[in-house]
């Protein structure tokens, strides 16, 4: 069982399990106690732990880490330095890498090898963005997880390259399988050749290969400086032609005719994606020319052949595969004649380092004896910071400004703030978005905090688009972070789909996530076509209008007492210009008539009392039946919802019955007459004094209603009271009194008690 496992490293992080071995270090999964997480631990071989040379790298890595905050790259959470122990802890990524990925698959299908592509070039491009050059690009450094996200791991060998642009010291590091050719001769290497990795890493998924292979780790190094690779269509010929030329424009033996960026690699996937039968009219190579003829990598000179800084010998005992093939930096070198200028500048730059080192030292020591000594800092406030063990709660410095921040603690006791300037679109210039240690963490007095500060919003100059095809010009703008706004205008100079100009104009500058206007030219003012008037035409007349001027119609119908099919609205006024193709939206008539719906009021008379039936009826047909007590005194308003279609007339009545006695009469029939906006109500019959006739005891036969219209049957009343006949009774010797009373227009308020 390793020794390691159940350790606590600096007392916070418990190690449960090794996942991996490396050549430099070993990595445990582990529980981070106080913040209650896994992360993986990669903990510096014991071997090393004395070479000063290994240290060096195992620093750089976690410094080159701790800049990158991206979602394509494992996170750095904390690093610890001790004499017995070096290690960085990282996000814990669960998933596979992408090697496995590949011997599962065996080939990938294209559009997820440009996917995955993406996100590495992605990663990439935020790291050189940064000056880090990852330099050990390669499938088994890429994790996968099972979203298909990727994550790029292992900026072990990164180097600072914008503060140690002299590289001339760099020996070549990296698996064999995926190394640029500069990087095989010891030459200066920069991003590209991390772009030249990823088109390796490109080839191997879309193939299932390496594009060179070979008996020892040298022979391999050397098909990458003199080779050109077998053209992957060869190996699989379902590869598209597009993405064939992509992948051997990033394989270019000269860095000159790789891909410059990993933005510009970028933007060929993403085109190639949405459009995958395009091809690319590249010229990689001194003379090539066509898109379509082989793509030929470029002549490597006799002299570069020899550049070689590796032994045979070295890889004697190395496996098969060499897989995890690296160049060690403690190798011996094939001797290789150099300018003699090497030397000086190499002693002058040590010189400069000691100089620098010894007055770091000195400036440590006078802060150290401001405070008397570290330790009397151990304990107590600085800057208002409550401090205890010689650490203190990391505080919030995110929204502040620099001069805030900077000022506040430049004295360097409590910590030292690093500026690192970078464009935001949500940060105001000057103010601080991003800290490297996140608020609340404890962090050691006199720690170093890179802080990034916002420089606004990044500005790009409007190039000049004048007489540029239109949907070009979109795509640029859009890939220098432009919104685009289109506006068509008429041009008797410009092209019909061309550009006119831009707003704003040309060579100034704008903040990304503008909008940019565009002006697009429509042609000649002659070429557009009047509008013609469509509405009150049948449809089929309109349709084949808009054909003959070249309208596109729309249609969308609408209930209307206008005859069916007739055009009623169109969106467009006639008269007016536009240009071919337009689209122009018709508003058709459905031929139904719109239902309305109407409150109908009436008022009872005052003084009647007792439980009464009314029964409405509509066109004849029996509509509702309710029986409700009427008092003594109030005045009852009654109210019905009626509904009508548009233009229709409706007979409505009455017929009221004493539920006492019986007795029952035509109470109110009216004909009403639906119009669009209201509706006209003709009265046949307004018998307000039915009620006396129907609570008078003299006479026991029943009041004879008028009938309403008579329908094919009766429907069934939902009264409980019984109905002796479905036709109406027998009239009674009382004549019908018929009341000259007015019907109230305006009741009294009062309470709803038939609906």
């Amino acid at each position: 069982m390793d020794s390691n496992i159940g350790k606590k490293l600096d007392g916070r992080y418990e190690l449960l399990e090794l996942i991996g071995v490396g050549g430099m270090a070993e990595i445990y999964r582990a529980r981070d106690i106080q913040e209650d997480r896994t992360v993986a631990v990669k903990i510096l071989k014991t071997e090393f732990a004395g070479s000063d040379e290994f240290l060096r790298r195992f620093r750089n890595e976690s410094k080159a880490i701790a800049l990158l905050s991206h979602p394509n790259i494992v996170k750095i959470y904390d690093v610890g330095f001790t004499d017995k122990v070096q290690f960085i802890v990282m996000e814990y990524v669960d998933g596979i890498t992408l090697t496995e990925y590949i011997e599962q698959q065996g080939v990938l299908k294209w559009n997820y090898a440009v996917m995955f592509t993406i996100q590495i070039l992605k990663a990439l491009r935020h790291a050189h963005d940064r000056g880090i050059v990852h330099r050990d690009i390669k499938s088994s450094n890429i994790m996968l997880l099972s979203d298909g996200t990727i994550k790029v791991m292992d900026f072990g060998i990164a180097r600072f390259n914008r503060e140690n642009n002299n590289t001339v010291s760099d020996k070549t590091i990296g698996s064999v399988h995926y190394i640029s050719p500069e990087q095989a001769r010891g030459d200066l290497t920069d991003e590209r050749s991390d772009i030249y990795s990823v088109g390796v890493a490109l080839y191997e998924m879309l193939t299932g290969k390496k594009p060179f292979d070979g008996d020892t780790a040298v022979a391999i190094a050397l098909k990458h400086m003199q080779t050109a690779p077998k053209r992957p269509t060869e190996i699989n010929e379902t590869i598209p032609e597009g993405l064939e030329q992509i992948v051997l424009k990033a394989m270019q033996k000269d860095p000159t005719a790789r891909y410059q960026t990993a933005g510009e690699m970028i933007t060929d996937l993403e085109e190639f994606k949405n459009n995958p039968g395009m091809v690319f009219d590249y010229k990689p190579g001194a003379a090539e020319s066509s898109s379509k003829s082989s793509m030929t990598l470029s002549p490597v000179s006799e002299a570069e052949k020899v550049r070689v800084p590796v032994k045979m010998e070295d890889y004697e005992d190395e496996d098969e595969e060499y897989e995890d093939e690296e160049y060690d930096d403690d190798e011996e070198e094939v001797e290789e004649r150099r300018s003699p200028v090497i030397p000086i500048l190499f002693a002058v730059g040590a010189a400069i380092v000691v100089a620098a080192v010894f007055l770091i030292l000195m400036l440590l020591s006078q802060r150290f004896d401001k405070g008397g000594n570290s330790s009397s800092s151990s304990n107590g406030t600085l800057h208002g910071v409550v401090v205890e063990n010689g650490e203190f709660a990391m505080p919030q410095l995110i929204g502040k400004t620099w001069a805030e921040a900077s000022k506040e603690y430049e004295d360097g006791t409590l910590m030292t703030l690093v500026k690192q300037d970078e464009y935001s679109s949500e940060y105001a210039e000057g103010y601080i978005f991003e800290q490297g240690t996140v608020e609340g963490r404890m962090v050691k007095i006199g720690s170093t905090i890179v802080v990034k500060v916002s420089m606004g919003n990044r500005k790009v100059e409007i190039q000049d688009f004048h007489d540029r095809d239109y949907e070009a010009v979109k795509k640029q703008l859009e890939r220098d972070g432009f919104k685009v706004k289109v506006s068509s205008m008429e041009s008797d100079e410009i092209a019909e789909g061309r550009v006119i100009s831009t707003e704003p104009p040309a060579h100034e500058f704008a903040e990304q996530g503008s909008t940019v206007v565009v002006y697009v030219s429509m042609g000649a003012a002659e070429k557009m076509k009047i509008v013609p008037k469509l509405e009150g035409m049948p449809l089929q007349e309109a349709l084949n209008r808009c054909d003959e001027y070249g309208l596109i119609p729309k249609v969308e119908y609408e209930d209307s007492i206008e005859e069916k099919g007739k055009v009623l609205k169109q969106s467009i006024k006639a008269d007016e210009k536009v240009m071919p193709g337009t689209e122009i939206t018709l508003t058709v008539s459905s031929g139904e008539l719109p239902e309305k719906e109407y409150t109908w009021e009436f008022t009872l008379p005052q003084g009647i009392s007792g439980d009464f039936q009314f029964r409405l009826y509509v066109d004849g047909e029996l509509s509702s039946t309710k029986t409700v007590n009427v008092g003594l005194t109030a005045s009852k308003t009654q109210s019905y919802t009626i509904k009508g279609q548009n233009g229709t007339q409706k007979t409505y009545t009455i017929i009221v019955r004493n539920t006492a006695n019986g007795k029952e009469a035509t109470y109110i029939e009216s004909k009403i007459t639906f119009t669009s906006d209201s509706f006209e109500e003709r009265k046949v019959q307004n018998n307000s004094g039915v009620f006396k006739q129907l609570t008078d005891t003299a006479s026991s036969s029943s009041t004879t209603p008028t009938p309403p219209p008579s329908s094919s049957s009766t429907p069934p009343e939902s009264s409980s009271e019984p109905v002796e006949s479905t036709t109406p009774p027998e009239s009674s010797s009382e004549p019908v009194e018929s009341s000259s009373e007015p019907v109230e227009t305006t009741p009294e308020p009062s309470e709803n008690i038939l609906q």
